[in-house]
């Protein structure tokens, strides 16, 4: 019966996270509802992610909609930021993480509701190197200090400084959660905190359920997908306003 449960619940996790965000904290809810201590479900979290962000990165890059150009850089650099933002870390206080995730939600479902932006910063066929490594230290910093929908904060930063349009971003930003994901699993995984006897029963369903969100997400479009990012992200900034006040 847990096992069977499991399988479900990863299953959608892994079609939402796909699709657009929130796949963790449903598989975060579901690992802790079973008694694992925090540490071994935040890594057995991490895993999972890795495995639900391996599965829509590749749907998205073979449907054309990542960013190839800017990826590698982005990846190296948000690594090198994730890295120094885990090490600022215990300087936030929780509410005062939760109130940056929370000007950085309203930034994201402020420049969706304008439609396609042009880029505040600059586009990415104009970008240096330099650049692109910079907007992706930044987005590492924020990954490791808060982590708080670091998809949806990843979608909007990619949307705001590159003008990428909603596929795209979604794509790209999938690419550096893995890689994001994947260090800090091998990071979990050296420590012992992973729950083994559940990777099985939570990996196959949630990357089933990955494939199927990414090749919905590219069958909706770029501006199906806005409203998808609208609704998601007003609800997470909902909740993280109710935590708050």
């Amino acid at each position: 019966m847990q096992t069977a449960l499991l399988s479900m619940v990863s299953l959608i996790a892994g079609f939402i996270g796909s699709l657009m965000s929130g796949g963790s904290i449903i598989i975060f809810s579901l690992l802790t509802f079973l008694d694992l201590p925090v540490q071994t479900a935040v890594g057995t979290l991490k895993v999972a992610i890795t495995a639900l962000t391996f599965v829509s990165s590749v749907t998205y890059y073979r449907g054309g909609a990542v960013e190839v150009e800017s990826a590698p850089y982005l990846v190296a650099s948000s690594i090198l930021g994730a890295l120094a933002g885990s090490y600022f870390f215990a300087s936030l206080s929780e509410r005062t993480a939760g109130m940056v995730s929370l000007l950085f939600l309203f930034a994201g479902v402020y420049v969706s509701l304008k439609g396609e932006p042009e880029g505040l910063i600059f586009t990415v066929k104009k970008a240096h190197r330099l650049g692109i490594s910079a907007a992706g230290f930044l987005i590492g910093v924020y990954i490791g200090i808060l982590g708080i929908a670091s998809t949806l904060i990843v979608i909007a930063a990619l949307r705001a400084f590159f003008g990428m349009d909603m596929l795209q971003a979604n794509g790209t930003a999938k690419i550096l959660i893995f890689f994001n994901n994947l260090t800090a699993a091998v990071v979990y995984g050296l420590g012992g905190n992973i729950d083994y006897a559940l990777v099985a029963p939570l990996l196959v369903p949630v990357c089933i359920g990955a494939w199927i969100g990414a090749r919905a997400a590219m069958k909706l479009g770029g501006e199906k997908l806005r409203w998808v990012y609208l609704l998601i992200g007003s609800a997470t900034a909902l909740k993280l306003l109710s935590e708050l006040f």
